[in-house]
């Protein structure tokens, strides 16, 4: 039978205390990938982030419009956005469904990232119970250097996202 010693019980709770980061390491790591960040900013500009913006707030849109088609189509009610103008320029939208009792929202309003310029062909976005769009739809979205389109089908209602 072995005794336990002061020597392998000092070992033992070492060995216990090392298996979490210590504050130093972790603000090391922090330290460490900020400056990566801050680079890669620098490298490529903030153009190339206020065009990464622009993308998703066209994607972001496209999803939206398949949402309202798709809600459309399993409620029977007509989904539309409905899109707040700065200007000429697009500020915001939210999701609305047409009801006997009055319009709804559905979803949260999202806003257009800073320095993103979105112009749209109209102000309401919406469809039918077949899922047609009423008109055909398009958005232009731009950031510094690229510029997308978010077009909609009158016929099928169809979302179609082109880089331009």
């Amino acid at each position: 039978m072995e005794l336990s010693s002061p020597t392998n019980d000092l070992k033992a709770r070492r060995q216990r205390g090392r298996r979490a980061f210590s504050l130093l390491e972790m603000l090391s790591v922090l330290v460490i990938v900020g400056l990566l960040a801050a680079a890669g900013v620098m490298r490529f500009g903030s153009s190339t982030v206020e065009n990464v913006g622009a993308e998703g707030f066209a994607r972001t849109l496209a999803l939206d419009l398949m949402q309202a088609r798709r809600r459309t189509i399993a409620t029977g009610d007509n989904h539309y956005l409905q899109l707040t103008l700065a200007g000429p320029n697009v500020a915001s939208y939210t999701m609305f469904r047409r009801t006997a009792g009055g319009d709804v929202a559905v979803d949260q309003t999202r806003t257009a990232p800073a320095r993103v310029l979105a112009t749209a062909s109209h102000t309401t976005l919406e469809f039918d119970f077949g899922g047609a769009s009423l008109a055909g739809y398009s958005v232009a979205v731009a950031g510094p250097n690229r510029s997308w389109t978010v077009s909609t089908v009158m016929a099928t209602g169809a979302v179609r996202t082109a880089a331009n």
